[in-house]
């Protein structure tokens, strides 16, 4: 991502919230990212800063919606909004959404749910509230997709509010008084979907891998399905309370996470009865976290479990938390003990969010803490290679290449194969170098720019080299060049086409790419005066080779 937006000049909104195809659609994301390269020029460290405020406003708002929620239920403010949001905001699970640039998507959605709550919370002008809040709820599915089962538990919320201390409205009448509610968060839902089903002008692979994957031709059979969605549940229940060891590659669970997420489903229907506040935060983190169990199902991401899905979970989670400890009838009896554990438990918590971060500030040192945890994670001795080449240390990373085995089925292993053929074009192996892109491309997944890049360098360094003429590449750049203009509509490959095309003094060719790059070419961009002044010089010399052309 960093390397697209680093390279590409030509944003528009049709380009952001109507792309081509793929498994994600999280257009409000890119529109940080955007906002990134004009604002401060992608510097990371600005970057990490911009994690740092959200995680800080999500921190504030999860103190707002506690202490709402505690004057609805007649409780005295005290320290429990305190220590809901302080508890949030030093969890170590949550280490590394704030510490990594990609985990912002989770830090945007969080935001928008957690001010969806707070508004609903509000409960004044009932009907111009649920439209806000169904606003936000759009646009938190806009930054993550996995917003969308916030749903649910946005629909449910009116049943949980007392009207008064102690008093319950009845189910119906209840249901009757919020059906426009119901209504604006239901057609909100649909509005997302709709914004997906016109957003992908190919098809929705994200829809159709779940539907696939879950229920259809590529689901592995119900027991298995739901065995290893009770042990995720459970896994991921112990993780909220104990998170320790923190490991960024987590591949396997235990067997007998198997019963506790069973005992988790039991308990979270029994909730279903309480209509209480405290119920239904629990409730809640229960369904924005129920989207982390299809990853371990859909098999699109390095890992099939990770800490980073439970940074909106954990919020709820620690404020019904808060609220189950504060509503205790002994809470005066073991107050002393409670806060004396409370504060141990914070000392802990920094400790592990503190060194953690700081790990997470060195690639090497992170990745060979993730091998060392999780020893068959084979994507981290691929970025334990890329950190030592960043590092100069090219012996090493080159060691730990050439001796990387992919297991066939391996998800992302096209990461490593590229790597593989870098470091064989590094030490002068072209042939191997190409071998291994040639093979990656059959399934390229989400590097196919990335691998069509390295093979048009590929080309130059064999050029460069005298081990091929370029007019034997040319016909193979050609096609290069075309796949990557219709992978990313960026007009600098329409250039780049116009500069091959002239060194074979293919000169019609040239002038027609030229004069449609200029065309197309932001106005900022720094081809678009080379590429004016080249279809010029060709349309008025159509004879002669144009003076003054320059190269890529």
């Amino acid at each position: 991502m960093y390397s697209y937006l680093l390279n590409t000049d030509n944003f528009t909104l049709q380009s952001i919230f109507q792309p081509n195809g793929g498994n994600y659609y999280r257009p409000v994301l890119i529109v940080s990212y955007m906002m990134d390269k004009y604002v401060w020029g992608l510097e990371e460290s600005f970057m990490h800063l911009e994690n740092i405020i959200f995680h800080l406003f999500n921190t504030l708002l999860v103190f707002a919606i506690a202490r709402k929620a505690a004057k609805l239920q007649g409780l005295r403010l005290g320290v429990a909004p305190l220590a809901a949001a302080l508890f949030f905001a030093i969890h170590p699970l949550n280490t590394e959404v704030v510490a990594w640039v990609a985990g912002r998507t989770d830090l945007l959605a969080g935001f928008f749910i957690f001010l969806s709550v707070w508004l609903l919370l509000r409960q004044s002008s009932r009907f111009a509230i649920s439209i806000l809040a169904a606003s936000c709820m759009l646009i938190a599915c806009l930054a993550k997709e996995t917003a969308i089962f916030f749903l649910p538990a946005a629909m449910l919320l009116p049943f949980f509010i007392p009207e008064t201390e102690n008093a319950k409205v009845p189910l119906r009448l209840t249901i009757l008084r919020n059906v426009p509610h119901l209504l604006i968060f239901s057609l909100s839902g649909a509005a997302y979907f709709a914004f997906r089903s016109g957003a992908f002008t190919r098809s929705d692979a994200g829809v159709s891998q779940v539907l696939s994957h879950v229920g259809g031709e590529k689901s592995a059979g119900l027991l298995p399905v739901l065995s290893l969605t009770f042990k995720a549940a459970g896994f991921y229940l112990k993780k909220l309370f104990l998170p320790f060891p923190l490991n960024f590659g987590i591949t396997h669970v235990s067997e007998l996470y198997l019963p506790v997420g069973i005992l988790l489903l039991v308990f979270l229907l029994w909730l279903l009865t309480r209509r209480s506040l405290p119920s239904y935060f629990f409730l809640c983190a229960a369904a924005v976290g129920s989207s982390a169990l299809l990853v371990p199902l859909l098999k699109v991401t390095w890992t099939p479990l990770a800490e980073r899905y439970m940074y909106i979970p954990s919020a709820f989670f620690i404020t019904g938390l808060t609220f189950a400890l504060q509503r205790w009838g002994k809470l005066e009896q073991y107050k002393g003990l409670i806060i004396g554990m409370s504060c141990a438990v914070a000392l802990v918590f920094a400790y592990g969010t503190v060194s953690r971060t700081i790990l997470w500030q060195d690639n090497l040192a992170l990745y060979q803490d993730t091998l060392r945890k999780s020893p068959d994670f084979v994507p981290a001795q691929n970025e334990i290679a890329n950190a030592l080449f960043a590092k100069g240390r090219n012996r090493e990373a080159t060691a730990i290449l050439a001796a990387l085995k992919l297991p066939e089925g391996l998800i992302n292993s096209q990461y490593g194969m590229v790597s593989k053929s870098a470091a064989a074009a590094n030490s002068g192996d072209f042939v191997q170098a190409r071998l291994l892109l040639t093979q990656v491309q059959k399934n390229p997944g989400k590097q196919e720019v990335d691998i069509l890049l390295r093979l048009l360098k590929l080309h130059d360094l064999e050029v460069n080299a005298g081990l091929s003429a370029a007019a034997e590449a040319y016909p193979e750049r050609i096609r290069l060049l075309t796949r990557l203009l219709a992978l990313t509509g960026d007009p600098f490959y329409l250039y780049r086409l116009g500069v091959v095309h002239l060194a074979q003094q293919e000169r019609g060719l040239a002038l027609a790419a030229f004069r449609k790059a200029a065309a197309l070419a932001p106005a900022d961009a720094y081809y678009r005066r080379p590429a004016r002044q080249l279809s010029a010089a060709l349309a008025a010399k159509p004879d002669r080779s144009p003076a003054g052309g320059e190269k890529l």
